[in-house]
């Protein structure tokens, strides 16, 4: 059994102020607790290059630093985004930090059509072994309009991830938030894994921040727009792959297990 937060905080184009708030809901969190939050949150989130040129890298890079040593005296584990500038190019990623000073990133594989021409897909899809308490997890990153790819979560899930940590940024949406939340359930009951998902905290919120289980019951759900921490108990035993084992290979005979290798 492993403790889960959604922390669904406002994201601003104030590097210091999205900071901030993140500070605030460590807080808030036992030792040894798997929290995910918003894309973007440590940088600010818009998809434009009049966004990333007015990003000042010094500014987010301080912050990570900032947040990285606060994980480690919180010891709790954090998957939250960030769009970063890296040889020369600019990814829309996902971080984590872990309590013992672990870090790895997740570059966003499919993006939005507004961001194409703005930054650099990611090219893999990896799963993450981490160390929460005396467990052992394995978890896959997902962001934002991923949701719409079941293909990328069976993937991840063929790879062995329990957990998914899917960090998002989605505001806005002409098609209000019964479609994000129908996908989500369903990504976690195709898949047979928690998903723990963390939105900006706006008024014009268009996809809840939730934990759900392998079976896609909802285990927390926050208020759309509202600074709320969600947290939910994971028991790792209900992950599953009945489900999956069934697909009908001799109709699709390229599986992702094949794909992949894992």
């Amino acid at each position: 059994m492993i403790k889960a937060a959604a922390i669904q905080i406002p994201i601003s184009l104030d590097v210091r102020a999205n900071r901030d708030a993140v500070l605030r809901a460590l807080e808030r969190l036992a030792p040894e607790t798997l929290a995910v939050g918003p894309e973007g949150a440590l940088s600010g989130y818009a998809p434009t290059r009049d966004f990333l040129e007015s990003v000042r890298s010094e500014a987010v890079t301080e912050s990570l630093a900032i947040v990285a040593d606060a994980v480690r005296k919180a010891g709790v584990h954090l998957v939250i985004g960030a769009c970063l500038h890296l040889d020369g190019e600019w990814r829309n990623s996902s971080l984590y930090f872990g309590p013992r000073g672990e870090t790895f990133r997740y570059d966003k594989v499919n993006l939005a059509v507004s961001e194409r021409g703005v930054f650099t897909p990611g090219d893999r899809l990896p799963v993450f072994d981490i160390a929460i308490g005396g467990a052992s997890v394995r978890l896959g990153v997902q962001m934002c309009r991923e949701i719409r790819y079941p293909e990328q979560w069976r993937v991840l899930a063929d790879k062995g991830a329990q957990v998914f940590a899917y960090v998002n940024n989605a505001i806005g949406s002409e098609r209000g938030p019964d479609l994000w939340r129908s996908h989500l359930i369903s990504r976690a009951a195709e898949t047979q894994r928690f998903i723990i998902g963390a939105n900006n905290a706006a008024p014009d919120q268009t996809c809840p921040s939730i934990i759900l289980s392998p079976e896609g019951d909802v285990l927390a759900e926050l208020d759309t727009g509202a600074v709320q921490v969600g947290e939910a108990a994971l028991d790792l035993a209900r992950v599953s792959d009945w489900a999956l084992d069934q697909a009908r290979i001799d109709l699709i005979p390229v599986t992702s297990r094949e794909v992949t290798g894992g």
